[in-house]
């Protein structure tokens, strides 16, 4: 199984996982068992990747998220899904895109550097949304926005140094 098969797989448990758990926590098993539907919804919309039925999951299952928080479910684990739902969401266009023979090396190359970049907006948003439940800080708005600006153009340092060292 190629990289990308992988992590979408991984990705798909981790969003049901966290959306049933979340739904559990909160005493809504409905919710849970609902969420739990989604998987295979997620599966459904695979073998048919160029219709609208992605956007619709990644819809729903984000939907889903935000009607879990309302409920009283932990805030991690509803934007923990909604994150992983939308990098299985982008794992399903990549590999639509690409079609399943990805041998050619400019293809490949491609692909990596995609899951590098997924990875990295995944990990770091995360991070933040963690970093952001632990910390309860009062910051002015201006101040918030150059913070943003500066981790955005500290992003993109680092992916400028990624990508040169990938040509090295």
């Amino acid at each position: 199984m190629s990289l990308r098969k992988t992590l979408l797989v991984i990705c798909l448990l981790l969003a049901v996982l966290c959306l049933a758990a979340g739904y559990g926590i909160a005493g809504q098993w409905m919710g849970a068992i609902l969420a739990i539907l989604m998987g295979p919804a997620w599966l459904l919309a695979r073998r048919y990747p160029g219709s609208r039925l992605p956007l619709v999951c990644l819809l729903v299952t984000v939907g889903f998220a935000v009607v879990g928080r309302l409920v009283g479910s932990p805030p991690f684990l509803m934007i923990f899904a909604s994150a992983v739902a939308l990098a299985v969401w982008d794992l399903l266009v990549l590999d639509s895109a690409l079609g399943n023979p990805s041998s050619v090396e400019q293809t490949r190359h491609y692909e990596t550097r995609h899951l590098q970049s997924l990875t990295l907006a995944l990990c770091s948003g995360l991070l933040g949304t963690l970093l952001g439940s632990f910390l309860k800080i009062q910051i002015p708005f201006l101040v918030w926005m150059l913070f943003i600006a500066f981790l955005l153009f500290a992003l993109d340092r680092v992916w400028g140094y990624i990508k040169n060292t990938g040509k090295a």
